[in-house]
């Protein structure tokens, strides 16, 4: 605190004589008056911890959330309790019996005529083709082939090594 600042008459330059006591008397009063109201003030900084409020630390949807989780548990358990009770009350046998019975469909006739005639028709595609003789001969074809390969042989520099007859087997070549 500055010296300055209770001075009731601030003097720039010393005083000797008569007003000097005065001027200490009354700079003495004026001291005191500014101590008692610096005794006085309040604080003007707000140091207490910031005012907390209910709906921040009590999340009430998480809350209700896992009520219902809990209430949906409790419920699944009283399910299975009486299902195994039920189970246990009776001497076991089969429970899986389908009891539906299906609505005679209108067009159901006429679909099992259709395919009665699809079948038929595809028995004869079939004994056709049976008939038929096959026009590939795959003997005709090994027998190209060889040509073939002797007239690529003969045009190469190096001409390929014959593969041995046990490879024949594997390769269906024979």
């Amino acid at each position: 605190m500055n010296r300055a600042d209770y001075l009731a008459f601030p003097a720039i330059v010393g005083t000797t004589g008569q007003y000097n006591n005065l001027r200490k008397m009354w700079d003495g009063q004026h001291y005191k008056y500014h101590m008692d109201r610096m005794q006085k003030t309040k604080q003007m900084v707000d140091n207490k911890a910031p005012s907390t409020y209910l709906h921040c630390h009590l999340k009430m949807k998480k809350i209700q959330m896992e009520q219902e989780r809990l209430m949906e548990l409790e419920r699944d358990n009283r399910l299975l309790v009486s299902r195994i009770a039920r189970t246990m009350g009776t001497k076991g046998g089969l429970d899986n019996w389908n009891k539906y019975q299906p609505k005679p469909s209108v067009s159901a006739d006429l679909r099992n005529r259709e395919l009665v005639k699809i079948s038929l028709e595809n028995q004869a595609i079939l004994k056709k083709i049976n008939m038929t003789k096959s026009v590939y001969d795959h003997k005709t074809w090994l027998d190209d082939y060889k040509v073939t390969r002797g007239y690529v042989n003969r045009l190469l520099k190096y001409p390929e090594q014959p593969i041995p007859p046990k490879q024949h087997k594997m390769l269906n070549l024979v």
